[in-house]
């Protein structure tokens, strides 16, 4: 066989989940709040007379949202490139925001439960830290409201190894069932997680992403620089097989101690999960998806377009009167019909995967630097189980809040909450919702061979409509999730059969994954630049969460959006945003 040419590399199989499907005996599944009702033609795009735009941004999730909101906004008057487009307009930008799907939100999924009007089922993003750049500043500026989310309250559960505990009691060698090296043992996985981390960089866990970024790319271990390293080698070499199946049991991922880049894998646990003080994580009263919503909302006030059901294929480049534009070949369903949209400028507001979706033969890919960029991260997967009961059974034992955490495949259980609790609610109301199951990595698929569906191993076509979002779970998941909660609870827990199930995994296509991570040897301080204007002679962009310091979080999203609407449109940090920030390299 000969070498094989770029468009056999895109091709690419794709792992290939599946959005669970309905079971009659749990009734009718919950959907998204939409946003745009009615046929996806009715939004007007205004073009000039050669009926091109000024920017076409594709991907409703929140980086394209925040990134067309940010064009029309308050800046733009302030930007020398958007003010160039207004005077050969005369009057402001043309800017249209096209989604293949029929939702805004992307990653982020808020389903509400009936009989809980107050509770929202996170089935993608569902909470940020308050010490993240940008998010809690943009969620003060839309008027957002927000409330805590416990994570590791001491009464909640430890099932390892078929040993039940508390998560008061890790610091106890003789309950922990793991034969565990003295430099970890009693310690929290949290605490024996920082310890190794600060073997190898001191005072690690008072680090702010700017101090990362300027030792990554010469921090090193061995003689070797530990973006050069993968972190599952590194934990082995340093605590064993047996500290290493601690640390991946007792923290609830298996993502956070895989075989990624090291030092990134360093930065985004100390940030996420174990720096000092503790992470202190909100959440959208309202649901996240509440957040692209009102963003797109605002986008369509300043005279913004939405076109749902537009889905990109190929992108090309052709001369207009002289000037180069991007050309955009479009279906737009139910039907299919075809539509080219010419635009100056288009911003890829896309995951991995959608990118490779795109036709072999769009423009991008003749680019052997953005083919490196684009493999430059690894998808993970991951998925959501949220369980509705008449009552919040977990009350009986005592808890409240915050998760209990599992060597079984649920991995992590949130007691998410009872409506009657939530402000401006019916105090009587005793519905309550759980996050049964929140797993990543092998777990995933677990779950996924409890699936109904039609023909998992056949290729998604790019001329196939995109599935709509449908999170209902079958009753063969939901009973065994319902086995496994028995078990991590113990003989004293009454468990009544739910009146509601939602599942969703991301690996499905177009999103290919939950969030991504940098592969080993990956110079993320390189790549992302380039990945934000990844060829030098198109007016073409990506932003998005995938090539970011914040990979799975919408700060790291909005981080990239930010940095390159300042970068290549010359737009001013918004106000509400201090200038002293730092979003990244």
């Amino acid at each position: 066989m000969g070498k094989p040419t770029r468009r056999d590399l895109l091709k690419g199989t794709g792992a290939l989940g599946a959005a669970a499907v309905v079971d009659g005996a749990l009734g009718t599944p919950a959907r998204a709040r939409p946003l745009v009702q009615g046929r996806p033609e009715q939004a007007t795009t205004v073009t000039d007379r050669h009926g091109v735009l000024d920017v076409a941004v594709i991907g409703a999730g929140v980086s394209g949202a925040y990134a067309a909101w940010r064009l029309l906004g308050p800046e733009a008057e302030r930007s020398r490139k958007l003010k160039e487009l207004r005077q050969r307009r005369g009057g402001p930008p043309a800017v249209a925001l096209f989604e293949g799907s029929e939702r805004v939100g992307g990653r982020l999924f808020s389903v509400t439960p009936p009989g809980m009007p107050h509770l929202h089922a996170e089935l993608g993003g569902m909470r940020y830290v308050s010490s993240q750049p940008v998010v809690p500043d943009l969620v003060d500026h839309l008027g957002l409201p927000t409330d805590p989310f416990p994570v590791d309250e001491p009464q909640n559960l430890v099932y390892l190894r078929q040993h039940r505990f508390t998560q008061s009691q890790w610091n106890d060698p003789k309950v922990v069932p793991y034969g565990l090296p003295a430099t970890i043992r009693g310690k929290t996985p949290d605490d024996a997680l920082l310890s190794v981390i600060e073997r190898f960089v001191p005072h690690a866990d008072t680090m702010d992403h700017q101090a990362w970024d300027k030792i990554k790319p010469t921090a090193s271990a061995d003689g070797r620089h530990l973006y050069d390293i993968g972190f599952w080698n590194l934990l082995l070499d340093a605590v064993g097989q047996e500290g290493w199946t601690f640390l991946r049991d007792g923290l609830g991922y298996g993502s956070v101690v895989d075989n990624v880049n090291t030092i990134e894998a360093m930065e985004a646990s100390t940030a996420d999960f174990v720096g000092s003080p503790p992470p202190q994580y909100q959440l959208l009263r309202n649901g996240y998806q509440t957040m692209p919503e009102e963003l797109v909302r605002r986008f369509e006030a300043e005279g913004g377009t939405v076109h749902l059901h537009h889905q990109v294929r190929r992108i090309d480049r052709e001369t207009v009167d002289g000037e180069e534009v991007l050309t955009l070949a479009l279906s737009v369903w139910p039907t299919g019909r075809p539509l080219t949209v010419r635009a100056r400028h288009v911003i890829l507001a896309m995951p991995q995967r959608s990118i490779e979706l795109l036709d072999p033969d769009t423009f991008l890919f003749t680019s052997d630097q953005f083919l490196s960029d684009l493999g430059s991260i690894i998808p993970r997967p991951a998925s959501k189980l949220f369980l509705g009961y008449d009552r919040p059974w977990w009350e009986d034992l005592g808890l409240n809040a915050g998760r209990s955490v599992t060597d079984l495949p649920l991995r992590q259980t949130y007691y998410w909450g009872v409506e009657g609790k939530q402000p401006g609610a019916d105090p009587a109301n005793r519905n309550a919702l759980l996050l049964a199951s929140y797993n990543d990595l092998s777990d995933v698929e677990f779950w996924n061979e409890l699936l109904t569906r039609p023909n998992r191993l056949a290729p998604v076509a790019v001329t196939r409509p995109p599935r709509p979002m449908d999170a209902a779970a079958p009753g063969t998941l939901v009973d065994e999730a319902q086995r496994q909660l028995r078990e991590l609870h113990g003989p004293h827990a009454r468990i009544p059969d739910p009146t509601a199930a939602y599942f969703q995994d991301w690996v499905q296509d177009p999103y290919g994954a939950a969030y991504h991570f940098w592969q080993v040897g990956a110079k993320s301080w390189e790549v992302m630049p380039r990945m934000r204007h990844p060829l030098p002679d198109a007016n073409l962009y990506v932003c998005g969460s995938a090539w970011s310091t914040g990979q799975g979080w919408v700060y790291g999203a909005l981080s990239q959006a930010e940095l390159m609407l300042e970068e290549h449109f010359a737009l001013p940090r918004p106000t509400w945003l201090s200038p002293s920030v730092y979003l990244g390299a």
